[in-house]
């Protein structure tokens, strides 16, 4: 009878946790759901903004213009911001973004450019804590709903640093939603800012975090530039100094989002799991109680069968 209990109990702790993590998984859905809906609605924004900056840096004056976040220099000191989860339960996401960032920095072991990492997320904090990494005061729970100001402030530290020439270069690292079902860790190139080698397709919707930044550069990129009429006024300098900034905030509040959108998708794909195989073991030890208790009622009976014939 005590294994009984024993099964018994052990049945009752696994089908609350069944439970548990049906609700997470529902509230994952529903987040997913909630986060997808604000990507939707900021997409036409960040869109056209990024039409407008790239028709400005083709400009001929624009060219030519000296800007601090445009300027390209000899890199010594390269600055990666990598952005993970602040809380845990959502499978292999954080897990395969740090394995390609260690990647990345064993591929980077002979160049003569150092690298510091700028991390955002507690998950981040807590596993390259021991590289001494630099901790942005950023919270991806916190981030909902994400405010324009709060990418700004991301932006401007980053731009400070480049600004002040104490970095030469910045990356930045996430988890790129490719479908509900699969994320892979990706790294956009931030600054400097560059003429994209094809114009954005306005008519064409853009992922999240997928935009001229991640384009320029990359190598196979070939098209021709289709020349739009525009007139800027006042002069491309002095509307560059505003509209850059803004753009690379723009960006950055669409790459947080699509961690967002990653993060939810892949908790809610692993409380799913999770669940299923809580129910494979519930129906294995239910299985095993039923087989067990049927073996006692069976000896029950050939006890009180033997005891009627020994009395007989």
């Amino acid at each position: 009878m005590n294994n009984l209990r024993e099964i018994k109990s052990r049945l009752r702790s696994i089908r609350k946790n069944r439970q548990i993590l049906s609700a997470m998984k529902m509230v994952s859905a529903v987040k997913l759901r909630r986060i997808q809906v604000v990507v939707q609605a900021s997409r036409p924004y960040a869109q056209r903004l990024e039409a407008l900056v790239q028709n400005l840096l083709d400009m001929p004056e624009a060219r030519a213009l000296q800007h601090p976040l445009m300027s390209r220099r000899s890199v010594h000191r390269v600055l990666w911001v990598v952005i993970s989860t602040d809380r845990g339960l959502c499978g292999s996401l954080n897990t395969n973004l740090f394995r390609f960032i260690q990647q990345a920095l064993r591929e980077r072991a002979g160049a003569k450019s150092t690298v510091a990492l700028w991390l955002i997320g507690r998950k981040a904090g807590d596993f390259f804590k021991r590289a001494l990494a630099k901790s942005a005061d950023f919270r991806i729970e916190q981030a909902y709903p994400l405010e324009e100001a709060q990418a700004e402030n991301i932006v401007r530290q980053v731009c400070d640093l480049y600004r002040k020439g104490q970095v030469d270069q910045v990356d930045l690292f996430y988890a790129q939603c490719k479908s509900t079902l699969r994320q892979i860790p990706a790294k956009v190139p931030l600054l400097p800012l560059a003429p994209s080698a094809c114009p954005p397709d306005s008519t064409k919707a853009l992922s999240p975090g997928r935009s001229a930044l991640a384009e320029h550069g990359r190598p196979g990129a070939t098209g021709t530039r289709q020349q739009r009429a525009g007139l800027f006024e006042p002069a491309p300098g002095t509307i560059a100094d505003d509209l850059l900034p803004r753009y690379l905030a723009s960006q950055v509040r669409q790459i947080l989002f699509e961690e967002q959108v990653s993060e939810h998708s892949a908790r809610m794909i692993m409380m799913d799991q999770a669940s299923k195989n809580a129910s494979d073991m519930i129906s294995q030890i239910q299985l095993d109680y039923n087989t067990l208790r049927q073996g006692m009622i069976t000896r029950e009976l050939t006890d009180i069968t033997t005891g009627v014939e020994a009395m007989a």
